[in-house]
């Protein structure tokens, strides 16, 4: 396949599991802290991105996670939400030619620090969205997670948030740690989400043991999984023909998981062996900024150290239109914008 930068770059793409806090550009960390007198490592660009992007493997996923403090100070105000949101967007269609987007934000985490409303702030970011989607080609939607490390109280707020403001809402994501707060402690909180009709993808399988992907799905039965990874390492193949048998969409997020010690090396990781095992599966950056990563490096990674064909990379946007949380009208809309 070519893969000149240009030619990736051109290509139409799909986004289904991008963080609104891992989207924070190093020049908005630093107006917005002089704005709202926040302590910084540096106020110099060049300084600050070597403490906020991460280019080297983490000591873990969770020493990875730790350094998202200076994004989520950067929510300090209303003002700053709509902001990073608007520029989130921005960046998805005029630098990786994205045509369909779901955003997703955790409440408690984004915006708990500054005691921020969260009904206010979600309506903001709605709103961003609906706009920007009417000036532009991109379909996008907003999907609301409950961060495990933040406690069971916390996810079943979250959940009764994400119920109360459905109509704004594409689906439900629960995020963070699994190996410390296991898929089976929020079974009965997600029956609530499938009484609401409201769609869930789960990560899962980005750290631990692969047996914890049977487990979401079986205690959980979300339509994705962020990550989904370890499903590979089952050397017996049950776990990847559950994911299949079950229609679970994977949103792997390759740069990502090498970052996070998930894989040893992008081409260890199994996008290609779950293609070509018909399980469904999108490409994902993650936290573009943080991860110092977007679409258009995620691909040229897919087709040049992973060995994917053009075919393989439409298969991954077919696979984004129909496990996207979206309606089918909005859906069709991206296929179109997508050429498919």
């Amino acid at each position: 396949m070519e893969t000149s930068a240009d030619k990736i770059r051109a290509l139409p793409k799909a986004e289904l599991h991008r963080h609104i806090e891992g989207c924070v550009r190093v020049a908005t960390v630093i107006d917005l802290a002089r704005r709202h007198n926040l302590k910084l490592p540096s106020f110099d660009p060049a300084e600050l991105e070597l403490s906020y992007k991460l280019r080297a493997p983490g000591a873990s996923l969770a020493a990875v996670l730790g350094m998202f403090g200076l994004a989520q100070a950067s929510f300090a105000s209303y003002e700053a939400v709509e902001r990073i949101t608007f520029e989130a967007l921005e960046d998805a269609y005029k630098k990786e030619n994205i045509r369909l987007l779901e955003l997703r934000y955790s409440p408690d985490f984004m915006l708990g620090r500054a005691g921020l409303d969260w009904k206010k702030a979600h309506e903001l970011i709605a709103a961003t969205c609906a706009k920007f989607e009417k000036n532009s080609n991109l379909v996008c939607g907003v999907i609301v997670i409950a961060s495990r490390s933040y406690g069971l109280a916390s996810a079943e707020k979250t959940i009764g948030f994400c119920v109360e403001n459905k109509k704004t809402v594409a689906g439900f994501d629960l995020a963070d740690s699994e190996s410390s707060f296991p898929s089976s402690l929020y079974k009965d909180a997600a029956q609530k989400l499938h009484r609401a009709g409201i769609p869930l993808t789960v990560h899962s399988g980005e750290e631990g043991h692969f047996s914890q992907v049977v487990e979401t799905i079986k205690q959980l039965a979300p339509r994705r999984i962020g990550h989904g990874v370890k499903a590979a390492e089952d050397a017996s193949g049950g776990t990847i023909e559950l994911v299949k048998n079950s229609g679970v969409t994977i949103e792997t997020n390759p740069w990502s998981n090498y970052l996070t010690r998930a894989v040893a090396a992008i081409e260890a990781h199994p996008l290609k062996k779950f293609i070509r095992a018909g399980v469904k599966c999108t490409i994902g950056a993650d936290d573009p900024e943080i991860l110092d990563t977007d679409l258009n490096k995620e691909y040229g990674l897919a087709v040049e150290k992973m060995g994917l064909s053009s075919d393989e990379l439409r298969y991954t946007l077919r696979c984004a239109v129909q496990g996207s949380f979206l309606s089918p009208d909005r859906r069709q809309q991206a296929a179109k914008e997508l050429g498919l």
